[in-house]
C-alpha cells in the first residue's frame, strides 16, 4: 500500500535526503581511503555484523583507532 505524504511534505526533500546521504558515505570512504585504515574499519564493521556487541571487538576496534590517530599525526 502506498504510504500519503502529510500535507504540505515536499516530495522530493525523501530524494534530496537520500542523495546527501549518499554523499556523506562517498566522504567517509574517501576519508577512510585516504587514512589507509579502510580494511582495519572493515574489520570492525565484519567483527560487529558477528558478535553484535562491541565489547566483543575491542581488539579490531583498538587497531582501527591506532591507525586513525596515526594518519593523523601523519597528516598534520
Amino acid at each position: 500500500m502506498c504510504e500519503v505524504p502529510p500535507q504540505g511534505a515536499n516530495p522530493h526533500s525523501r530524494k534530496l535526503k537520500e542523495e546527501k546521504q549518499e554523499e556523506e558515505l562517498d566522504l567517509v570512504d574517501k576519508l577512510l581511503q585516504k587514512s589507509g585504515c579502510e580494511e582495519k574499519h572493515y574489520k570492525v564493521q565484519e567483527c560487529m555484523l558477528e558478535f553484535q556487541d562491541w565489547r566483543k571487538c575491542q581488539a579490531p576496534l583498538k587497531e582501527f583507532q591506532a591507525c586513525m590517530l596515526a594518519s593523523a599525526k601523519k597528516n598534520k
